[in-house]
């Protein structure tokens, strides 16, 4: 497959895949993520390009381009999951089309970037789309959540719906052999709709 054709196919399977239904599910929030009681310093943000300032949920039809953004205030390493109406979870960042998700102290990341040689497009189905974040001061194992296949750009997230994620990312973030401080990660949501 050529690279535009690949592009154009990776951008349909990641966005068709970032909702879960609004009334089925329940309900995704940093808290229910994953609970992180011990207050921090680190901050981590996520929005998406129709809603700057991350408090709204704006609505895209599908097919619409998107862009997602993230800022922290202070070096740290940023992962970005996407969660579809339908419970499909998706890992847009970090991939294998962008540069590495080390993000500096002040600095705006947006995915894609006007470097990069991709779009992303909303996808199906219609309905409320979650973007989660996960900031960290240390980089994260991720190889229980997810894997990358060979030639895939994106990997592939192993825990459908939000709680099975939520209990992935918690085993991510606090493994036996060497738990993550928890005052060292942080989460956020960015949410919005897709319609048709």
């Amino acid at each position: 497959m050529k690279k535009p054709a690949l592009i154009l196919a990776l951008t349909a399977s990641v966005f068709s895949s970032l909702a879960l239904p609004a009334q089925a599910a329940p309900k995704l929030s940093t808290q229910s993520i994953i609970v992180n009681p011990v207050p921090t310093t680190l901050e981590g943000r996520v929005w998406v390009d129709r809603d700057t300032s991350g408090t709204r949920t704006p609505t895209y039809r599908i097919g619409d381009r998107i862009r997602l953004s993230v800022s922290v205030n202070e070096n740290a390493y940023v992962y970005l999951f996407c969660l579809s109406p339908d419970g499909t979870v998706d890992q847009i960042f970090p991939n294998r089309l962008g540069s590495g998700n080390y993000v500096r102290k002040g600095e705006v990341r947006s995915f894609p970037s006007n470097s990069d040689n991709f779009v992303f497009n909303v996808g199906g189905p219609a309905g409320l789309n979650k973007v989660l974040l996960i900031t960290s001061r240390r980089q994260l194992n991720l190889s229980e959540l997810s894997t990358f296949s060979a030639g895939d750009a994106f990997a592939t997230v192993k825990p459908q719906g939000s709680q099975q994620l939520a209990q992935a990312l918690s085993i991510v973030v606090n493994p036996i052999a060497q738990p993550l401080p928890q005052q060292d990660w942080i989460s956020d949501v960015a949410f919005f709709n897709a319609v048709r």
